[in-house]
């Protein structure tokens, strides 16, 4: 009976690991594929981890985006991958922060970037008025990808300075 209690919780923690199998599909049908394939992966991992510094706990997603990038630079055919963690950011909420891949499909390179938001406030807005419905969450919201060359060599270099 502990055996099946086990698999039934170890199951569905299986099915959320990065795939490279799937990842190298993607990359065959091109930068569309690669960017479903990256909300896929990100948002697996929106609740982040939580860090107990002693008198409070807090939400932080830089493993959720450190275990990506060591993913995807270890996969054939990615040229490089790196996020923003070198920049020193506002210590607003909810934080932002930007990935990279640059790699090749069908014999032609891309570099896409993946903007995120580290945080969801509970309001909407209604014709001007901010309207506070629901508790604000500490998860990850995608907000979009697109073309930007020269990110990941960008970041490698705020790194090493």
């Amino acid at each position: 009976m502990k055996q099946v209690m086990v698999m039934f919780f170890m199951f569905p923690t299986l099915l959320a690991a990065q795939d490279a199998a799937r990842f190298a599909r993607a990359m065959e049908r091109g930068p569309t594929a690669v960017d479903h394939w990256m909300k896929h992966a990100l948002m697996t991992h929106k609740r982040g981890g939580q860090v107990d510094n002693g008198s409070t706990t807090y939400t932080v997603h830089y493993h959720t985006y450190d275990t990506l990038v060591t993913f995807l630079r270890q996969q054939p055919g990615v040229l490089g991958a790196g996020w923003d963690k070198c920049i020193v950011k506002l210590a607003s909420w909810p934080g932002h922060s930007s990935l990279g891949v640059r790699f090749v499909s069908n014999g032609i390179a891309y570099e896409r970037c993946y903007y995120l938001q580290e945080g969801r406030p509970g309001t909407i807005e209604l014709f001007g008025w901010r309207a506070h419905v629901r508790k604000s969450r500490e998860l990850l919201k995608f907000l979009g990808a697109r073309e930007c060359p020269g990110f990941v060599e960008e970041q490698r270099r705020y790194c090493e300075e």
